[in-house]
């Protein structure tokens, strides 16, 4: 069982998870993820929780609105991405894609998304690429990664394929 822990602990690095969703703070309680596997049905499976101070554990799919459940999953797939690399060379990739990363979530926890994705590219030299529908959110990254200080481009769309106005 500890070897199992281990495993899957590493397999979807769990710290680097709790590093990412520590800095969004969506649930003002349980703070913290763990995957555990269930083997209490006929087929087992992964299960995951959230922790709160007291270390009870819930299951997010029943408690977490469906925001809290989006930035968990971001999370996730934050920390994956970050340690993905080239399975030729092994190096780092270092480029992300997203596609509109912010459904349902309330205007602190989009600032603190925001800054998240400024840290990841000054402190780990990633490149974001992120897409989204959303005008605020467009201006909001705008506002807080200006083009003068970071090397960041905004690029929108006036329709399919036909660039409207573009901020490098």
């Amino acid at each position: 069982e500890v070897y199992l822990k281990e495993t899957i602990d590493n397999f979807f690095y769990t710290q680097l998870i709790n590093k990412i969703y520590s800095k969004i703070d969506p649930h003002p309680d349980n703070y913290k993820i763990e995957f555990n596997c269930d083997f209490s049905e006929s087929k087992p499976r992964l299960q995951i929780y959230t922790v709160d101070l007291d270390g009870k554990k819930s299951i997010p799919a029943l408690y977490f609105s469906s925001a809290q459940i989006n930035i968990l999953s971001l999370s996730i797939f934050l920390a994956r991405a970050l340690k993905a690399t080239n399975p030729e060379t092994k190096e780092p990739i270092k480029c992300i894609f997203i596609d509109d990363p912010i459904q349902s979530m309330d205007s602190i926890n989009i600032l603190s998304f925001i800054d998240l994705f400024r840290s990841l590219t000054i402190n780990l030299d990633s490149q974001l690429i992120v897409s989204t529908h959303e005008e605020n959110f467009h201006l909001l990254l705008q506002k807080k990664i200006p083009v003068k200080l970071f090397k960041s481009k905004f690029i929108q769309f006036e329709t399919f394929g036909k660039i409207m106005k573009e901020s490098v």
